[in-house]
């Protein structure tokens, strides 16, 4: 039976670079860095009871940019929206329902990533 979410594991062809990125924009702090040859292979960033982990390509099996699915949940979407776009950071989408505001952009690596705040009081 399933009882969690380990890690979710964005790949990418230079941890170590794109993990300084989402340390800057999105202020995650990773655990440190699995080495191989000197090189960050793999990266975790702990948050609630799982994590967003940066993983090489090689080891993924699929290409940088090809992951699409991760929401951060932040306390304030606007404000992160402005600090990303005075880093130049391209807002994709933007969507604002009845219950969260969203939005969406790609890190170095062209993954899609999503900032989600709930709006119900959750």
């Amino acid at each position: 039976m399933v009882k969690g979410i380990a890690f979710t594991a964005y790949p990418s062809n230079d941890v170590a670079a794109t993990r300084r990125w989402y340390e800057k924009e999105l202020g995650l702090q990773f655990a440190g860095p699995y080495l191989e040859d000197g090189v960050e292979k793999y990266n975790e960033a702990h948050l609630g009871n799982g994590c967003f982990s940066l993983m090489t390509a090689q080891w993924t099996g699929r290409a940088a940019g090809s992951a699409s699915s991760v929401y951060f949940e932040v306390d304030d979407v606007e404000r992160l929206v402005a600090s990303l776009q005075a880093d130049g950071v391209t807002i994709e989408d933007r969507f604002e329902g009845p219950v969260c505001k969203q939005a969406s952009f790609s890190d170095p690596e062209g993954n899609r990533v999503t900032i989600h705040e709930s709006t119900t009081g959750r």
